[in-house]
């Protein structure tokens, strides 16, 4: 997989690749979104309460997580939630003295 100047991945395919450079900005800005909605959050959140509050699918918030945890923005707390199938998942939360950024 390769990765477009913003970190944004994209598939060894030109349409692929055309895709990921023509969404940059909203990927980083739903990114951005991701971040500062789990710094104002007084608990840990799941991928679906993230989506939920944001109003954007759970397809597009799960890859932003990834990226912010690569980043080590953002931290699996070690909490568990229930997705709406019941499964347990991971409450993730910004890292003490990280909120600030």
């Amino acid at each position: 997989m390769g990765y477009t100047e913003e970190g944004i991945g994209y598939q060894r395919r030109d349409t692929s690749l055309a895709a990921a450079e023509d969404n940059a900005g909203k990927k980083v800005t739903l990114r951005e979104q991701v971040y500062t909605l789990l710094t104002k959050s007084p608990t840990p959140m799941s991928t679906e309460e993230i989506a939920h509050h944001l109003e954007r699918p759970y397809v597009s918030v799960q890859p932003r997580l990834s990226e912010l945890s690569n980043d080590r923005r953002v931290r699996d707390s070690g909490k568990r939630g229930k997705t709406q199938w019941g499964k347990a998942c991971i409450l993730w939360e910004v890292p003490h003295g990280e909120a600030t950024h």
